[in-house]
């Protein structure tokens, strides 16, 4: 095969046509492209490009050259080298290894190490670690390992739940991955305890007053909230919802995500009507909150739960839930949760701010009494409160 191979690599800052002000010249100069991975990650464009000018009667200095010239005119860093691929062996047992969790330091030295220690190459390899969570697919090749596929297994299960991580496989049909399912069981609030904090202070209203009024129970939080909203009406609630912001982190976690093959499902503790505009704003597939009473005719919420509000988000009930819904195996679902003991602790992989002006407005114009505000604030989910300091004597 008469090739002339050369790798076309670099950075530099995205914009808007990058790959077509780069492929062009190529393509000018008889340059034909056999293989283009491009990415974009946090705004930095990356692209590596194999180029055959076998049809190009360019040497390789007149390569450098244009090289050169691509990258003054797109502001990247791009580089060029002679390329000379090594013959793949024959050979191959692939393994589709995801690894799924908590965010921490040292999850990513620790698995290749693994690997590296039973002579398992990796071929490919993806993730993304936002908010708190950490994603990350390895296709490896198990043509070498030394030893049997169960025990490896279990020596990667071992190692990554050591740090918090659930290790899944896929040894069939590879490179058509299997449907699964990422649930964020939220069992605390929804609103960052500061913001809440901050409304109290601004309504003028004792910060102990909302754990007086709401107890310090899920189910007991919840009923007494529902409690304090009778009568609100319920566009209150959906205009409060609405104008949540969701973080950018947020929003770059969820598409990844969804362009990686996942389905997104999200437990929280709010009420339904603030879970079903959430799962509007965050794009997902499933959103499950709290069911709460309403008045059709009056458009009035009651005050009410519905009956066995809460018995459907058990984790094990959401699970048989979503298998039944996405048509996968119990097992295809993981899911990552909050720590009710830490109310102050990062929601994992979900970032909200909520629009404290639009519901000090409410508040000032009397449409949320003292009452309906702190209802309000415990419909985003319980805020268990932190045990009173001591006093010292």
């Amino acid at each position: 095969m008469n090739e002339k191979l050369f790798i076309i690599f670099g950075t530099g800052p995205d914009a808007v046509g990058l790959v077509e002000r780069i492929t062009t010249p190529v393509a000018a100069v008889q340059g034909n492209i056999i293989d283009l991975r491009q990415d974009v990650l946090h705004g930095l464009f990356t692209l590596f490009m194999v180029v055959d000018l076998a049809a190009a009667a360019l040497g390789k200095d007149e390569v450098t050259d244009l090289v050169g010239r691509l990258s003054r005119e797109t502001g990247l860093d791009l580089r060029v080298d002679e390329y000379r691929p090594l013959p793949r062996r024959g050979a191959r047992q692939p393994l589709l290894l995801i690894l799924l969790g908590r965010d921490r330091p040292g999850i990513v030295a620790a698995v290749t190490g693994l690997l590296k220690t039973y002579d398992i190459n990796v071929d490919l390899a993806e993730m993304i670690a936002r908010e708190g969570v950490f994603l990350m697919e390895l296709m490896v090749d198990l043509d070498r390992c030394a030893i049997p596929l169960e025990n490896l297994k279990g020596a990667l299960r071992r190692r990554m739940g050591e740090l918090g991580i659930d290790t899944l496989f896929q040894s069939e049909d590879v490179f058509n991955k299997k449907k699964r399912v990422l649930l964020f069981d939220l069992r605390t609030s929804l609103m960052a305890p500061a913001t809440r904090e901050e409304i109290l202070r601004l309504a003028g209203l004792p910060a102990a007053s909302l754990e007086t009024t709401l107890g310090r129970g899920e189910g007991d939080c919840l009923c007494r909230a529902a409690g304090c909203l009778e009568g609100l009406p319920l566009e209150v609630m959906t205009q409060v919802a609405r104008a949540v912001e969701v973080g950018s982190g947020t929003l770059e976690l969820i598409q990844t995500l969804k362009t990686m093959g996942y389905q997104i499902a999200l437990a929280c503790r709010a009420f339904g009507c603030v879970a079903e505009v959430l799962r509007a704003k965050l794009g997902i597939d499933h959103c499950f909150g709290v069911p709460l009473a309403e008045n059709d005719d009056a458009m009035t919420l009651t005050g009410e739960l519905e009956e066995g509000a809460l018995e459907g988000l058990s984790v094990p009930a959401l699970i048989q839930r979503l298998a039944r819904l996405e048509g996968v195996d119990p097992a295809e679902i993981t899911v990552i949760a909050s720590d009710p003991a830490d109310p102050a602790a990062a929601l994992p992989g979900i970032s909200l701010r909520f629009d404290m002006k639009r519901i000090l407005d409410y508040h000032n114009q009397h449409i949320l009494s003292r009452q309906a505000l702190l209802g309000l604030l415990g419909s985003f989910g319980p805020p268990i409160l932190q045990p009173p300091q001591d006093v010292p004597r």
